[in-house]
């Protein structure tokens, strides 16, 4: 009740109406019971003079048998507790019942600005895709990983390419690294990132961008506690609302508002993708791409594109696809897979689309480096883990 009253007064809450399952706290509230337990006393004291912030208060007891969600929400973060986990636990409204995103008010009040409400993604008329933003820098992309879900080589593996002498054919989990000036962005955070950026040599970070919510794409985020160790503020992670939900159900210890230093876990500000959003003075579209029949998110920064786990890019995604540099997107084997598009469908997408240059990444075992690179048409080239970018 106390942490809920800090968060009325900063909503700027005149009035507060407290609805409490326990008899006996309301009670004390109203001045007609004492508060006998010592332990206690220093909490109703705090109460008390929180209550006095506001113009008008009142309390009313609601039985835990008509708030049988609140009750259930409430034990299981004792359990969690219990178990050595954090007293946090997120959850999405059923559908149909006219909310959106999460149910823990407390994440989306108290991250403050690019919290987690966000609907589809909307681009005003007009709006130029390839505007790289007010101050955009120079451009560097780093492939930190050109791997599938498995990474290369696979556990227990002696196909060719898995015992493949060739450096280029060993591919850690997708992932990119774009930097420009002195800002860091990192799209998505598998399960390889500590040895990605020790092999990148990255010392800050500024924004991690999701594509998804599978765990090729998340799996790192724990490590990101040295950047905030490094800099000592939050990291914002940007992803869609309904990736954002299982993420930060996955990793709840990580996104903990109001944490005043490094503890030694990772502090994650969730910012759900509603439109263009900037790091920095640069400029950042997301791209609606289609897998497991579900819309994930590739990104779009000036001339530059990446697109990974793509199943297909309906019209809507190409439109902002138009125009480009560089186009990075998967390509996981040649023949056909009911999740990824195949060799042929990516070199289809980048005809349509014609980007200047484009890179084939999240590839699969039955890709070898030189193999694929010499069946490519002009243009179109073969990502490899610590390839960088120039983008104009």
């Amino acid at each position: 009740m106390v942490r809920a009253l800090d968060l009325a007064a900063e909503l700027g809450a005149e009035e507060v109406l407290l609805l409490l399952d326990s008899m006996l706290v309301v009670e004390q509230l109203r001045g007609r019971w004492r508060v006998k337990d010592a332990k206690l006393a220093p909490f109703h004291d705090e109460a008390i003079a929180g209550l006095r912030r506001f113009r008008r208060w009142s309390t009313r007891h609601v039985p835990r048998s008509e708030n049988a969600t609140a009750d259930a929400l409430a034990n299981e973060a004792l359990d969690r507790v219990a178990t050595g986990g954090p007293a946090l636990v997120v959850r999405r409204p059923p559908a149909g019942s006219g909310g959106a995103g999460f149910s823990v008010t407390q994440l989306e009040m108290k991250f403050g600005t690019g919290g987690l409400l966000g609907g589809a993604i909307a681009l005003e008329p007009g709006f130029d895709p390839g505007d790289a933003g007010p101050d955009p820098g120079h451009l560097t992309v780093r492939i930190l990983g050109s791997g599938t879900s498995q990474g290369i080589p696979r556990i227990a593996c002696d196909c060719p390419v898995c015992t493949s002498a060739d450096p280029r054919d060993r591919r850690y989990r997708a992932s990119a690294l774009l930097a420009f000036g002195d800002r860091r962005v990192l799209v998505d955070c598998g399960p390889d990132f500590k040895w990605q950026a020790l092999a990148a040599g990255l010392r800050r970070l500024d924004a991690v961008l999701l594509t998804h919510e599978h765990q090729d794409a998340i799996a790192g985020l724990d490590e990101l506690r040295r950047f905030n160790e490094l800099h000592g503020e939050y990291l914002p992670v940007h992803a869609r609302p309904e990736d954002l939900d299982v993420v930060v159900g996955r990793f709840a210890y990580a996104f903990r508002p109001g944490q005043r230093a490094f503890v030694g876990v990772p502090q994650l500000r969730p910012v759900a993708l509603d439109g263009p959003f900037l790091v920095g003075g640069r400029r950042f579209i997301p791209v609606p791409v289609i897998h497991v029949d579900r819309v994930i998110t590739g990104y779009r920064t000036g001339g530059f594109a990446y697109c990974s786990d793509v199943q297909r890019i309906d019209a809507d995604g190409r439109a902002l696809l138009r125009d480009l540099d560089v186009l990075v997107i998967s390509a996981l084997r040649d023949l056909p897979h009911p999740t990824h598009q195949t060799v042929s469908e990516a070199l289809a997408v980048i005809e349509d689309l014609r980007p200047r240059r484009a890179y084939l990444t999240h590839l699969d075992h039955e890709l070898g480096h030189a193999a694929l690179t010499a069946r490519l048409p002009a243009g179109v080239e073969v990502a490899w883990d610590g390839l960088e970018i120039e983008v104009p």
